[in-house]
């Protein structure tokens, strides 16, 4: 593999579209599965030579469809925007192209068979944290989607029974970080869509 590639499996282990993409590196991906007995509840992720494990928990699962059905609900008709989850965010970056679990996308920025959106058309981003991934999280992850100038970018940390919601961009960093308990309501706007997301999450304990 080549440093600095970021690759995700599928839960099927395939890539999917990521090995169409990127055709070198199908091989290599089926051999990394084939010699890896994982559960189905594993996501991984490969990122600069390093191999993420991240659990696929009730608490994420639950979190992240929460979030995308709550958008969607308030979302729909003539918002002129579309929630999905699981896309990758192009184009690359320092060697790097993010998979958000929840995006916000302008309608019509994605077709059946795409995996992969223009950072252009987003507008939200969402992540649900893993211990095994914290750090990219509030790093990487934060600082890259700042730099592409995502306007909204909301972490639901299970882990800690709170979520930060980043908003307004300036470089790769955001200048507003507001924190919430789970349990309180956010309230913001996409593209001046007013919309509000309940954290009635679960903490894994």
């Amino acid at each position: 593999m080549v440093p600095g590639r970021t690759m995700a499996v599928s839960r099927d282990g395939q890539g999917g579209e990521m090995t169409a993409m990127y055709p070198e590196y199908a091989q290599w991906l089926r051999q990394v599965r084939s010699s890896m007995k994982l559960p189905k509840a594993v996501k991984l992720l490969f990122d600069q030579g390093r191999l993420y494990m991240s659990p696929v928990t009730e608490a994420h699962s639950e979190a992240d469809d929460s979030i995308r059905l709550q958008l969607a609900e308030q979302l729909g008709g003539e918002s002129g925007l579309h929630v999905t989850r699981d896309k990758g965010v192009l184009p690359e970056m320092d060697g790097y192209m993010p998979e958000p679990d929840v995006l916000v996308v302008d309608a019509g920025a994605l077709g059946p068979g795409d995996a992969f959106v223009d950072q252009k058309h987003v507008h939200f981003v969402a992540e649900s944290v893993s211990r095994s991934t914290v750090g990219q999280d509030y790093g990487r992850k934060l600082n890259q989607y700042a730099a592409r100038g995502i306007a909204t970018y909301l972490i639901v940390d299970v882990l800690t029974g709170e979520c930060v919601l980043y908003q307004a961009p300036k470089g790769d960093e955001y200048t507003s970080a507001v924190p919430y308990r789970f349990g309180e309501e956010i309230g913001f706007s996409l593209a001046g869509v007013p919309v509000t997301v309940r954290t009635d999450f679960k903490k894994i304990c």
